[in-house]
């Protein structure tokens, strides 16, 4: 809703503006009124005010010193329509020159004054969408830990508490039967609701409601910047106030929603180590199978330093890792598994079981004698496995690491011919537009998914997901230029899916919103 003040020095011409229209039938909210310019100050320091009818001439001071006064020394912008009689039009003309909206002639007709309404919601939405989306794109480098001054500086001014603060996830549940008959069709437009549903819950906070930047993990849902203002305001505590938000989003929704909680940090600069400890959380609740809907990072930080898990079991897993037993390596693997859950170890241990296997992994490499295929073995499990194996909080994503190096493996002995790229490649170029990745297209096309990997790698020098993605832009930057489809739509038709993401993506590359380019680009006579 756009907030008003009705500023005008009789009574009867603000009650008449009051009940002419329904206000909020068109998106308004008359927050306020004064009789002078003051009580209009006054209301103005104190309460988020963005749009002022203001009366041109008023005893004490007027509609336009108000004006002047609002532009020079408020922090945020307000907006003014000037209220104006016929004799009066002079001073109208000169008030449009300093930015004012527009004005309307007493008395005051409805249908001129639902023009003026909706002329000013139109073009207050756009803007509202452009803040959002440069809002998105710049709290989304400080959650990645990328951010600079610029970055930091802009989040800041849309953000109320200097205080400690931590990240929050509300999740759609992928555990959950209702998730799974889900289309990602329909997983997007939950999430689209969740944004919105939570925007709404957090009125003057809604920008405390961040995007969700693990597009590529398959993971929907959106995030929260907690801070005590959030909590306080409701009269609840930390705790209370995301158990009360878990309820309503829960009645709201058919899908359940999942609640992470970050660890405690003191800036936004900082805020990336909450947004990372959210893995930590996520990693628990999958290895411990716990039922749990809020799951908080500081429930796992005194979790003790023991070894639970057995070497014999490693050797098992390992053994069947290296003959591609794929039943074999799912056995082990929940073996292990189980260990882990029916201990107390905190994620340092975890962790360090984890790479205690990657590590073993890494010796069987010793039993290839192509040096070529070592390095990329080498390369696969280092730079991939940590994402498999922790960030996804999934027993069954780990095993299916096992699983794929194990077939990984099998593939790279058989020296698989390098042709299978010129047939992938053709049906990438005509598909780009689906849901596709190296998982779906290994079984397309009777490959190893990571060895497709490692073929796109060795050929473009970027991994597949960059391939796919340049290749999405292109198709996008035709599509701004050569129609008039909205933005969500061209995101959509060229596979990106997620709005937010494809904006995030097309302003790292091109430093400039899908709508700047767009303008860049036209004709110079405007036509597409």
């Amino acid at each position: 809703m756009i907030k008003v003040l009705l500023v005008d020095d009789e009574q009867f011409i603000r009650q008449g503006l009051r009940h002419l229209v329904d206000w909020e039938k068109y998106g308004y909210h008359i927050a306020a009124e004064a009789e002078n310019g003051m009580d209009a100050i006054r209301i103005l320091e104190e309460i988020e005010i963005d749009l002022v009818f203001v009366d041109i001439r008023m005893p004490g001071m007027s509609g336009m010193d108000l004006i002047s006064y609002a532009h020079q020394n408020l922090e945020r912008q307000v907006r003014f329509v000037i209220l104006t009689g016929y004799a009066e039009f002079n001073y109208a003309r000169r008030a449009l020159q300093m930015d004012v909206l527009d004005y309307i002639l007493k008395p005051v007709q409805e249908e001129e004054l639902l023009g003026i309404l909706k002329k000013i919601n139109q073009n207050y939405q756009k803007e509202q969408k452009e803040q959002r989306e440069k809002y998105d794109f710049h709290i989304s480098q400080i959650l990645l830990g990328k951010f600079s001054d610029e970055n930091v500086n802009w989040v800041q001014n849309y953000l109320s508490s200097q205080g400690s603060k931590k990240y929050v996830s509300f999740e759609l549940d992928k555990n959950q039967q209702e998730f799974a008959l889900l289309t990602r069709e329909q997983r997007m437009e939950q999430e689209r609701e969740l944004v919105q549903y939570l925007q709404d819950l957090m009125e003057e906070f809604s920008y405390h409601v961040l995007p969700l930047v693990e597009a590529e993990e398959e993971i929907f849902g959106v995030g929260l910047l907690l801070t005590s203002e959030l909590y306080e305001k409701t009269e609840s505590s930390e705790e209370e106030f995301l158990e009360n938000l878990q309820k309503r989003v829960t009645q709201h929704f058919s899908c359940a929603v999942q609640i992470y909680v970050g660890q405690t940090v003191e800036t936004l600069e900082q805020l990336s180590q909450s947004f990372l400890s959210i893995r930590v959380a996520r990693c628990f609740h999958g290895l411990a199978k716990e039922e749990a809907q809020v799951r908080n990072y500081e429930d796992f930080r005194n979790r003790k330093s023991s070894m639970k898990v057995r070497e014999t079991d490693v050797d098992s897993l390992l053994e069947a890792v290296k003959n591609n037993q794929i039943s074999e390596i799912e056995s082990c693997a929940e073996r292990i598994f189980t260990q882990i859950r029916g201990s107390d170890m905190n994620m340092e241990m975890v962790n360090a079981s984890i790479y205690h296997i990657l590590y073993r992994l890494m010796e069987m490499v010793q039993e290839f004698d192509d040096e070529t295929n070592q390095q990329e073995i080498l390369e696969y499990i280092g730079k991939e496995s940590f994402n498999k194996l922790v960030i996804s909080g999934s027993t069954e994503e780990i095993t299916g690491f096992f699983s794929d190096y194990a077939g990984y493996l099998a593939q790279v002995r058989t020296q698989e011919s390098r042709k299978v790229l010129d047939r992938v490649d053709d049906y990438v170029q005509a598909h780009y537009m689906e849901k596709m990745s190296l998982k779906s297209l290994g079984e397309l096309f009777y490959v190893n998914n990571v060895y497709l990997g490692q073929l796109y790698k060795k050929k473009y020098g970027i991994v597949f997901r960059d391939y796919l993605n340049n290749l999405r832009m292109e198709k996008a930057q035709e599509l701004l230029v050569s129609t008039n489809l909205r933005i969500y739509a061209i995101a959509e038709q060229v596979g990106f899916g997620k709005p937010e993401y494809f904006i995030n993506k097309f302003v790292q590359i091109y430093h400039m919103t899908p709508n700047q380019y767009r303008i860049r680009n036209r004709k110079p006579d405007g036509r597409i």
